[in-house]
């Protein structure tokens, strides 16, 4: 089951991949990093490290790793994203390897790594926690760290009707069971709004399931935060402030560090 969601999920990002877009190519070549302050401060100083980003898209952070000096890696289940990805990286001048895999099952080679980032809509994509917890471990050197910087599962299952006016699209509680029925709101850039959006399965796993699989998983955790985005809730108003919009886990694999 967990193989055909996944290959009928990358058929649906091939077909909207050529609607997203990323950073001007320009700006990356003039040296632009799209990564957030606080992303950078976790993750220090990647100058010479191995970074990989797992469900990396077109490829805009794997960019921004590598001008901050690591050995930057992309990886994503879309064919039409990863040549999208390579093709901007070649037009930006900037060096960078990027591979078509499933990130449930990375290339083999990739292994004793610095760091593994995952970012803004990647956990909801996992059918089966512990064990893509258990990979991660398993990929990391000693000292290494998995940094997470992701959307909080209550926006995942909280949609904006009106001002003041939420609506419960999603069961928070849902964890391997796929979610077919998305709010519009919820979809990937280049399907939201779209009448011919092609159909996502996507999997809801509460914050306290996802720590706890990275600890089970053998790693430490070292920061962990959750955070409001008022944009995230367009159109609810003020109220927007006083929900988590995302959250952030930094957890180490022991040793060397």
């Amino acid at each position: 089951m967990e193989e055909s969601v996944t290959e009928a999920n990358r058929a649906s990002w091939n077909l909207i991949a050529h609607r997203r877009s990323g950073v001007a190519v320009e700006r990356l070549r003039a040296g632009e990093v799209s990564l957030e302050d606080f992303e950078l401060r976790l993750a220090g100083d990647v100058s010479g490290r191995h970074v990989v980003h797992l469900a990396c898209s077109y490829g805009d952070e794997v960019l921004s790793w590598a001008t901050l000096g690591a050995r930057a890696t992309g990886v994503d289940i879309s064919d039409v994203a990863i040549a999208a990805a390579k093709r901007r990286a070649a037009e930006a001048g900037i060096s960078a390897d990027f591979r078509r895999a499933d990130m449930l099952d990375p290339p083999a080679d990739l292994v004793e790594l610095d760091l593994i980032y995952l970012s803004w809509g990647a956990i909801c994509w996992v059918p089966d926690l512990a064990a893509f917890a258990s990979t991660l471990a398993t990929r990391l050197r000693p000292g290494g760290s998995v940094l997470l910087c992701d959307h909080h599962p209550a926006w995942e299952v909280l949609s904006v009707r009106a001002e003041n006016h939420l609506a419960v699209v999603g069961d928070y509680f849902g964890r391997g069971r796929p979610n077919t029925d998305q709010d519009d709101a919820k979809l990937p850039q280049g399907a939201r709004g779209e009448s011919d959006a092609p159909q996502f399965s996507t999997f809801i796993w509460p914050v306290s399931d996802v720590v706890m699989a990275l600890i089970r998983a053998g790693l430490r955790l070292d920061e962990f935060t959750e955070a409001p985005e008022p944009a995230l809730y367009a159109g609810l108003g003020p109220a927007a402030e006083a929900l988590p919009a995302y959250y952030v886990i930094k957890a180490t694999k022991p040793g060397n560090d």
